[in-house]
């Protein structure tokens, strides 16, 4: 199946077979390269690929990529006056990758990572203004979100516990390191899935008692005493940390179980609206790497330097605000995971 057939004519008036199939090469290229990226540099790359669709110049992690891959199958092919080429190319191998069935035990791939980042930025956009670009960005987000929603639900099935293997020793093997070893291979798939079954099982205990306390840490004291707006980011900050794996539709209706909805604000005016518990709510982000990535990050890095002078215009409620707080903090909690297992 063409992945380049239905954006091809944002490039070319009138597309042919030869074009469409050579970026379709340069798409399955790109695709591998994302898919091998870490989850840090595909947060990144999400980063790059979203500010593209504005007309942002690609990062030096992807523009090397990007060119050599259309190059290799269109000799003529320069980077430089042609950049929109390889954001279309970088987009649609993106869109290609989150679409791949899920697979992953833990939920947080590169094509975990990715989704999540693009969704958060893409949906954090105006409306462009060409029409099959918009259409693109669309397609992106609706694969992203149907990816994340995947994932979660995925990553949370509890795994059967099998029977322990039986215990085989080669008579090749010397020593008494030969029991150990039989042992081990023989127990790894029951406690593998042991492991993960308590890992699922702590995070539903630790996130209902969070839900039915209704305190928060962040703010020292009830969230049911904090304002709307105030109360909404605080609850999605601070639920985020409280899960291990994406968040579901359950997850996040349960930490916004307590806002109301309100009218709709822009981030400048919500910088306004909090004042100084903008500071309480950044005070773990001040300085962190996600800042350095506002499109993926717009709220948490807006909160973190209380500038939204460039930010975007789209205004939301309450509740919203809420749940782009827990969209932000799960991803920098799952990269936190990550980086700590590692």
């Amino acid at each position: 199946m063409s992945k380049m057939a239905k954006y091809a004519s944002i490039i070319w008036a009138e597309p042919t077979n030869d074009d469409v199939q050579a970026r379709n090469g340069a798409v399955d290229a790109l695709k591998l390269d994302l898919s091998k990226l870490t989850t840090r540099q595909a947060i990144e790359a999400a980063s790059t690929i979203a500010q593209g669709f504005g007309g942002a110049e690609l990062s030096d992690l992807l523009a090397p990529k990007a060119e050599k891959a259309i190059s290799d199958r269109s000799a003529a092919f320069v980077l430089k006056g042609s950049e929109q080429q390889a954001v279309i190319c970088l987009a649609v191998a993106a869109l290609a990758l989150v679409q791949d069935p899920v697979k992953s035990a833990d939920g947080w791939t590169a094509a975990d990572a990715l989704a999540a980042s693009l969704w958060s930025a893409l949906t954090f956009q105006n409306q462009l203004e060409h029409a099959k670009m918009e259409e693109l960005r669309k397609d992106v987000i609706e694969a992203c979100r149907s990816r994340v929603h995947a994932v979660a639900k995925a990553a949370r099935l509890r795994q059967d516990v099998p029977d322990v293997g039986t215990l085989t020793i080669a008579e090749s093997d010397v020593g008494g390191s030969r029991a150990n070893a039989a042992y081990r291979k023989a127990t790894a798939p029951v406690i593998k899935a042991l492991k993960e079954n308590q890992d699922l099982d702590r995070e539903e205990l630790d996130f209902l008692w969070w839900v039915l306390s209704e305190y928060s840490e962040l703010l020292s004291g009830p969230l049911t005493g904090a304002k709307p707006l105030c109360r909404a980011i605080a609850s999605g900050l601070e639920g985020a940390t409280l899960l291990r794996r994406l968040p579901g539709d359950g997850f996040r209706h349960a930490v916004l179980r307590t806002v109301e909805p309100t009218d709709l604000v822009s981030l400048a005016a919500l910088l306004t609206a909090l004042a100084a518990e903008r500071t309480t709510l950044a005070k773990h982000h001040e300085g962190t790497w996600p800042v350095t990535l506002p499109a993926v990050f717009p709220l948490i890095a807006t909160l973190a330097s209380g500038d939204a002078a460039s930010a975007c215009e789209i205004e939301l409620d309450a509740r919203d605000w809420g749940a782009r707080a827990l969209l932000e903090a799960s991803i920098i909690a799952m990269e936190g995971r990550q980086a700590g297992a590692a």
